[in-house]
């Protein structure tokens, strides 16, 4: 089994979050500019399939990675949001709802690290 550092993981995650909310506050940023379109980054799970960790089965009674009810494979992006007339794609609710889901995903990885230090601690005082 190859060893899996979290630590870097979640900085990896850390960094593309910081990436994307710099995005978005400038899409913000721009939302009165005539012609502006609004930018987003690749979705995060582009940057984990690139460091060669995958899912597998370890037991025969384990569910494959890509089967089953929980596999998004068959989900399509919602409907676009409206481009005004001065030609501006940005709309502020979905950067706003784009802010907040960063927001809690940072939260949710900061908790998931902090877990993870601190069960490492408990191990190494034995």
């Amino acid at each position: 089994m190859d060893a899996i550092n979290f630590f870097s993981i979640a900085s990896q995650q850390n960094r593309w979050l910081s990436v994307r909310q710099s995005v978005l506050a400038q899409n913000i940023a721009n939302v009165n500019t005539p012609g502006f379109k609004a930018l987003d980054v690749q979705p995060f799970e582009a940057v984990l399939n690139s460091t060669g960790i995958e899912m597998r089965k370890t037991q025969e009674q384990h569910l494959s990675p890509t089967s089953g009810t929980g596999s998004d494979a068959e989900t399509e992006e919602a409907a676009k949001w409206q481009v005004v007339h001065s030609g501006n794609s940005v709309s502020l609710e979905e950067q706003m709802l784009k802010a907040g889901e960063v927001a809690g995903n940072y939260a949710r990885n900061t908790s998931v690290m902090k877990t993870f230090h601190r069960m490492l601690l408990a191990a190494s005082r034995g």
